[in-house]
């Protein structure tokens, strides 16, 4: 986008090239104002500045085009709903850049919406300071920021980067791994599945397709092209990449290209865990390898070429034309606000906590419901068991100095530290260990003659597949579906085992346990029977329990 020129007399307004399939009856006009307020407080039409707006929730089609007047207003006939209105390109105003992304709710007959300073997206523009000019590298990073992913599997997460108009985008095999559960996500509320195309576990490459429409805003990483004669990256380059190893945000890591190989780039650039699929650029911009956790030794990391990846990317631009484009339906999101950090601070004081109704066993499985609160009492239930070890020290002598011991006072960054605690409930489903039924009966036998029977022979009762939490007997969407691995090796005198599986580990909204749902209960899929469920209803104390404990976010929310 331009800067700005002068408004002139008329505004005109661009609608959708899509035919319409719906009457002027269906639809409902939805005004857009663009203006921006200068130093002077002189409001400045946007003029010519593109908007898109996506349906926010079930099935998308094409995103909607619209364009402002010289006058900085617009119009567009839609379907009422609610939408996400972005803009594409940053306008620069006065040394600055502006852009918006905000949610439209559209009514009959007629909605509106105003994109100001006030719900706009701001960075430094090319020229933060007289004489001063902002690095290529950041310039690099603001470009190609919206060509990067975060991509959700049930056995983790990492970074993917878009590498096609249509949807495709390459990441690490291993990021994927086994699921069956595969999501990609743009910004802090917008995720939505994904299917896998093609892998090569070897070359720890995948390709997955999702539905473009669903982020309008992302755009397409240029890979660099290797010709004769001309590598695409040289030793002692500048690299770098753009990665989600904090979920969400996407932050920018630089680093030199040590050395360059016929199927990998070693570099000093740190690799955070959720950099693993991400693309690393070369200095002018150009991507020329895959990022991976795995590195090569102490500030080393090891990157797989693009080159790698490419003809993985034609078998899957092949399978396209079979398959199914993916929804574009918008799945839950964890929540970007925190559990209020008081409430958590007041828990310190309870003396006794009891666990019982966040516990049970059922069908070979342990399951805990983790809340917040339940979270943060086991995080410090070590120190607050010291604390009072040192109070009874003091507490009989008058003379003593008290109070002078505060259990969390280590803790710098108290807000910070409180922030993990994230407004969801987490359901752990762990298959429990059992002793087989020959070590058994050989134990009982030598008991019975008074002598030992040697070590408990134990393994997995039964392995985890999937869960299904139903309020009301309609299915809870959880916001990400996961699995940890969990693996068992002892051997000693009392017992013997060596064993893997899988835990269930799936995050649910805050509101998902509701005493208005009336009959609450909780479905686990073993892999040996993945379609017959174990079915548990919830005590209702248990579920009065669990609501209470989010009823201090709740009221957050509400004020």
């Amino acid at each position: 986008m331009g800067r700005f020129i002068a408004p002139s007399l008329a505004a005109f307004l661009l609608l959708s090239s899509a035919p319409s399939t719906r009457s002027q009856a269906d639809t409902a006009k939805l005004k857009v104002r663009a203006v921006l307020v200068d130093k002077d407080l002189n409001q400045k039409p946007v003029p010519k500045l593109t908007f898109v707006l996506a349906p926010f929730d079930g099935p998308v089609g094409e995103a909607i085009t619209g364009k402002t007047g010289f006058d900085g207003n617009g119009e567009l006939q839609i379907a009422p709903g609610k939408y996400r209105l972005s803009t594409p390109d940053p306008v620069e105003f006065q040394g600055k850049k502006y852009s918006w992304e905000v949610d439209v709710v559209v009514s009959l007959p007629e909605s509106s919406v105003e994109l100001s300073n006030d719900n706009a997206k701001v960075t430094a523009g090319a020229a933060t300071a007289p004489g001063r000019k902002v690095d290529e590298l950041t310039t690099l990073f603001q470009k190609y920021q919206n060509a990067v992913v975060t991509v959700w599997s049930e056995v983790g997460s990492g970074t993917g980067f878009c590498v096609d108009k249509a949807g495709l985008i390459v990441t690490n095999q291993h990021v994927i791994g086994p699921s069956a559960l595969i999501s990609v996500q743009f910004d802090a509320k917008r995720k939505v599945s994904a299917t896998v195309l093609a892998f090569n576990p070897e070359k720890d490459v995948a390709v997955l397709w999702a539905n473009p429409s669903a982020f309008p805003e992302m755009i397409v990483a240029p890979i660099a092209k290797s010709e004769t004669g001309k590598e695409s990256v040289i030793e002692g380059e500048r690299v770098f990449t753009i990665g989600s190893p904090l979920s969400q945000r996407k932050i920018l890591t630089s680093g030199m290209a040590s050395k360059v190989e016929a199927r990998a780039i070693i570099s000093d650039i740190n690799i955070n865990h959720g950099n693993s699929g991400g693309p690393l650029f070369n200095s002018v911009g150009e991507v020329v390898g895959i990022t991976t956790f795995r590195a090569s030794g102490p500030g080393i990391a090891g990157i797989v070429r693009i080159e790698e990846a490419l003809p993985i990317l034609e078998q899957a631009r092949k399978k396209m034309g079979d398959g199914t484009l993916p929804s574009a339906r918008y799945l839950p999101v964890e929540p970007t606000d925190t559990y209020p950090l008081d409430a958590l601070k007041e828990t310190i004081s309870a003396e006794k906590f009891n666990r019982h109704p966040y516990l049970f066993s059922d069908s070979g499985f342990d399951v805990t419901m983790v809340t917040p609160v339940l979270k943060y009492r086991n995080d410090v239930e070590v120190q607050l068991a010291a604390a009072k070890e040192k109070g009874k020290r003091t507490k009989k002598h008058d003379a003593a100095i008290q109070n002078t011991f505060e259990p969390l006072q280590d803790l710098y960054g108290w807000a910070e530290y409180v922030g993990e605690y994230r407004p969801i409930l987490l359901v752990v489903a762990r298959p429990q260990l059992r002793e087989t039924f020959m070590s058994a009966l050989g134990r009982g036998l030598a008991s019975s003659g008074g002598g030992y029977g040697g070590p408990a022979h134990l393994k997995y009762k039964t392995d985890f597949f999937r869960m299904r939490l139903l309020c009301g007997g309609k299915e809870v969407e959880p916001i990400q579906p996961g699995k940890a691995a969990s693996v068992v090796n002892a051997h000693n005198a009392f017992v013997n085992v060596t064993d893997a599986t899988y835990v269930g580990v799936y995050s649910y909204p805050a509101n998902a346990l509701q005493p208005s749902c009336g009959q609450i209960a909780l479905e686990l899929y073993s892999e040996k029977e993945p379609d017959k469920p174990n079915r548990k209803v919830l005590d209702s104390k248990a579920v009065d329990r669990i609501w209470a404990d989010f009823q201090p976010y709740f009221a957050q929310k509400q004020h």
